[in-house]
């Protein structure tokens, strides 16, 4: 059994890290009508000890992202961009 944040459980079968994703902040923007709380600034990579501190692999202090919708680095964009201290730390 694991918990799931050990190094084993955080590689997928390609053999690459897969990374939690952080965000500079949270703010409360307007989805559809309805008010949403939604990350603000830059998003960040979090291995398995930032996720217990609170900080991406790159050390800045992070607020955590739900898994089960955000994905590094495949949610970055012109809206919520990517560090590039993580990106780079992440190839």
């Amino acid at each position: 059994m694991t918990t799931g944040h050990d190094e084993g459980a955080n590689r997928p079968e390609t053999g690459r890290p897969r990374w939690i994703v952080g965000a500079d902040g949270i703010g409360v923007r307007s989805w559809s009508g309805e008010p949403v709380e939604m990350p603000t600034g830059r998003l960040h990579a979090v291995d398995s000890a930032g996720f217990l501190v609170g900080r991406a692999v790159c050390m800045a202090p992070v607020v955590l992202l739900d898994p089960a919708d955000w994905r590094w680095p495949d949610d970055t964009g012109d809206e919520w961009p990517r560090c590039w201290i993580c990106h780079a730390l992440t190839r």
